[in-house]
């Protein structure tokens, strides 16, 4: 993998604008006949999100971190860009190590349509690597952008040289994508860390060789989605795979938003994604407060419902 990638460009700030992804064939609906797919929970309706009504810990990582946020792409030995790129501009400095987060795509989507989120993390110190691949569900393209950023991390011509926490590695992924991150998490033995599945849906859209066992996983897991995602990844379907976990796990759904609303600003979703990622990868314990408090804050924010943890450290 190494020798068939390279780094072709850096550039600062945003990658692309927002824009619309598919989930599977269904999603075609939603191009179609928008009221129906309001009615399914795809559209996602108004964004949701309680980052506004007073809960100290998701209003703080609601916004941007302190890191400024540059770019790049990777390609294969064809050309193709197989690989988006979101870091800190300034990486290393005082000696920081930044953990690497490896993203996977919905169906049909591609980074572009994720930048409220991917750049996001990125501000809050994170290496991004976002597969560009339409196709994330088996996990092999996100363990791959693993492989390629611990490589990185090695190479003496690298701007990532010895500037990444290869200890510190997790997985999160939209929809098809979320699959690909449960998928990625059981198949790295044990070089993910945590994974955060957002809208992972019920089985019977699982396309062959896409199929993936949450009761397998062995690390911190966050299930994220929306009230309104009635048909693809309703939330009685996030409660059942929560259930399935044996060991550590977090549940929240956000009230008011749909399958996609994930895409484009990324909606009430920020504050509490960033919060998990800084509290398992970067040890930041006001972070935590947020799944582990006595109560943690997200069981009072009423801008969520079915919040559930167990067995977090």
């Amino acid at each position: 993998m190494k020798s068939q990638v390279t780094v072709v460009k850096r550039v600062e700030g945003v990658i692309r604008s927002a824009g619309f992804g598919l989930l599977l064939c269904i999603s075609c609906i939603g191009l179609l006949f928008p009221a129906v797919a309001m009615g399914m929970g795809m559209g996602g309706g108004p964004p949701g999100g309680g980052n506004g009504g007073g809960f100290p810990i998701e209003e703080a990582y609601s916004v941007a971190g302190p890191w400024d946020v540059s770019t790049a792409s990777v390609e294969d030995g064809g050309g193709t860009v197989i690989y988006e790129l979101l870091f800190p501009t300034d990486l290393g400095a005082g000696g920081f190590l930044h953990p690497i987060i490896t993203w996977g795509n919905g169906t049909n989507a591609d980074p572009g349509q994720y930048p409220g989120l991917l750049e996001q993390l990125a501000s809050w110190g994170f290496v991004i690597v976002a597969s560009t691949s339409p196709t994330t569900g088996t996990g092999a393209e996100m363990l791959a952008g693993v492989d390629y950023m611990i490589a990185e991390n090695a190479d003496p011509g690298s701007i990532f040289y010895q500037k990444l926490d290869t200890g510190s590695v997790g997985a999160i992924g939209h929809s098809q994508g979320a699959g690909g991150t449960i998928n990625s998490t059981n198949l790295s033995n044990g070089t993910i860390v945590t994974a955060v599945p957002i809208a992972l849906p019920d089985q019977m859209w699982v396309g062959s060789g896409d199929e993936f066992s949450v009761a397998d996983l062995d690390v911190p897991v966050f299930f994220v989605g929306g009230s309104r995602d009635r048909l693809i990844a309703p939330p009685a379907t996030l409660q059942g795979y929560y259930d399935d976990v044996p060991g550590a796990a977090a549940l929240a759904v956000l009230k008011k938003a749909g399958h996609n609303t994930i895409q484009g600003s990324g909606g009430g979703f920020l504050g509490y994604l960033t919060a998990w990622m800084m509290y398992q990868l970067q040890g930041d314990d006001v972070a935590r407060d947020a799944f582990v408090g006595s109560p943690p804050e997200i069981d009072l924010n009423d801008a969520w419902q079915n919040q559930e943890q167990k067995n977090l450290p």
